[in-house]
């Protein structure tokens, strides 16, 4: 099952500053505002074929084509997005550059950075925040960003230079360094991550928040102390009952980890989040049925969330896993009209289309 403890990339925060460069402008049209709204909802699809009708009118070209690339990211279509971001940085009318200046542009070649690591070229993608930090050389997003596509081009010592930095420049920010840690792991530098979270102790529990540590607990598999530590706050905080059912689920009690989840009562149909966990849960079991119907109403809970895409994920594996190949095969059909850049499905689909 697709449940990240942790997003690397944010669509909300995509959404949210494609909203705020293209809603500033004075000459959106219409056809800008719907595609902008469809990708405020997490429509891709719908979206980027707005914005190529956007395109056709010819005004804000820029713009247009920035929205297109970060629908196609939305679809996972890194290539395809590439062509947009570089059409985007090509067509900057004077009016655009002399609104803009420079953050426009800089925003864009952000990226287009993160699709060349998505697509598997992080090394263009170090090319391109070397410039940026060139000329912003404190600034922590863009040490964090170029730590990352150095560790995807399998340069862990870079990596770990900037990183140092970042944590330079931004001292005891607890998330951060656990951002570090994931992103090691996911590169193949899990010691590198673990050795960030060494002074992880006793001795700072009252410089770190709860939540956070028992997250820094649950990336190094202590699955119990996470529970212990997180325990007393499951009442008052969804996080940490979030942190605490994943950490039942870590040590395989299914039961500790259904008392969680049910102890919300009815707020877990409002969910996606707790609904994805029950799910996940019923499937370890084996309740392959009842997993399914659980994705349904995940589902259901994060339409128009950036939560969606994995319940739609989940659902359509749910299904695959009671037999029922036919329903599996019509799910990741229209998954990937949505998401079709996502080879996981793609192999998926391929599989069942045998069955």
């Amino acid at each position: 099952m697709r449940i990240s403890f942790k997003k690397v990339l944010s669509f909300v925060t995509v959404m949210t500053a494609a909203v705020f460069l293209l809603g500033c402008s004075p000459e959106m049209t219409k056809t800008m505002a719907e595609a902008e709204e469809a990708l405020d909802q997490g429509d891709f699809e719908n979206a980027a074929l707005l914005y190529d009708a956007a395109i056709e009118e010819g005004k804000q070209l820029q713009a247009c084509y920035r929205g297109k690339g970060i629908a196609l990211m939305g679809k996972m279509e890194y290539k395809a997005a590439e062509e947009a971001f570089l059409k985007s940085l090509e067509s900057a009318n004077f009016l655009e550059k002399n609104i803009y200046h420079d953050g426009m542009e800089n925003d864009i070649r952000r990226y287009l950075a993160s699709c060349y690591i998505h697509a598997g070229e992080p090394e263009k993608a170090v090319l391109i925040y070397d410039a940026l930090l060139e000329k912003d050389d404190e600034n922590v997003t863009l040490c964090m960003e170029r730590g990352t596509a150095k560790a995807a081009s399998g340069d862990l010592e870079g990596a770990k230079s900037d990183f140092d930095k970042a944590i330079n420049l931004d001292r005891n920010n607890y998330q951060m360094i656990l951002e570090i840690a994931q992103t090691f792991d996911k590169y193949g530098g899990r010691e590198y991550g673990k050795a960030y979270l060494a002074d992880v102790s006793a001795s700072r529990e009252d410089a770190i928040d709860p939540v956070l540590k028992g997250k820094i607990l649950f990336y190094l598999e202590d699955y119990e102390g996470a529970v212990s530590l997180l325990t007393p706050y499951t009442e008052s905080d969804e996080n940490a009952s979030m942190i605490v059912c994943r950490s039942y689920i870590a040590l395989k009690n299914y039961k500790a980890a259904l008392e969680v989840i049910n102890s919300f009562g009815d707020k877990v149909d409002g969910s996606p989040a707790l609904l994805n966990l029950l799910g996940s849960v019923y499937m370890r079991q084996k309740k392959y049925a009842d997993a399914a119907a659980t994705y349904e109403r995940a589902v259901a809970a994060a339409a128009g969330t950036t939560e969606l895409q994995d319940a739609l994920f989940n659902r359509a594996v749910a299904y695959e896993y009671t037999g029922d190949f036919a329903k599996a095969r019509e799910l990741f059909t229209e998954y990937l009209k949505q998401y079709s850049g996502d080879a996981q499905a793609s192999r998926e689909l391929k599989f069942l289309n045998t069955r």
